[in-house]
């Protein structure tokens, strides 16, 4: 069964790769790099943001210097018989940075990030396990990050 990939091009590519480095760059000095005009480069973001292939432009804050020092997955197991709401209480949760709904022995896998551990105990004990078809939870602490991305590689 075949993808619903838009067709992309190298300088598709080159543009992307571009953004994926820098979501500042402006369409004048992607024009440069990439060697199209402005309304070249201007019409193919257009095309790329309406196919869906270029979801949110964003920045990546620094962590450290915001005084969130304690990043953490969960691993949550949930009560499938009671009818609660559990997965959209548990997305609305500021420190609550992704949510995934995982094959496996638990139910849902959270990546989170809080200032201390603390916080993390608030976390835990006052809201995670606080939901009622919360019947456990696992949490594995990381002490160093050594890649971390957001996007798939570009070809």
């Amino acid at each position: 069964m075949p993808y619903n990939i838009p067709v992309m091009d190298a300088f598709d590519s080159k543009i992307l790769k571009l953004l994926l480095n820098n979501s500042r760059i402006t369409g004048a000095e992607i024009a440069r790099k990439v060697n199209l005009s402005l309304p070249a480069v201007t019409e193919r973001l257009r095309k790329l943001a309406k196919s869906g292939l270029i979801d949110k432009y964003t920045i990546k804050l620094n962590r450290e210097k915001l005084g969130v020092h304690v990043t953490a997955f969960i691993n949550v197991w949930i009560d499938h018989t009671k009818r609660t709401n559990v997965k959209e209480q548990i997305v609305a949760m500021g420190e609550v940075l992704e949510c995934h709904h995982v094959a496996g022995d638990c139910d849902l896998l959270l990546k989170i990030m809080v200032k201390d551990t603390a916080e993390l105990e608030d976390l835990l004990v006052n809201k995670i396990k606080a939901l009622k078809a919360v019947t456990r939870t696992s949490t594995t602490i990381i002490l160093s990050t050594y890649k971390e991305e957001i996007n798939p590689k570009i070809a």
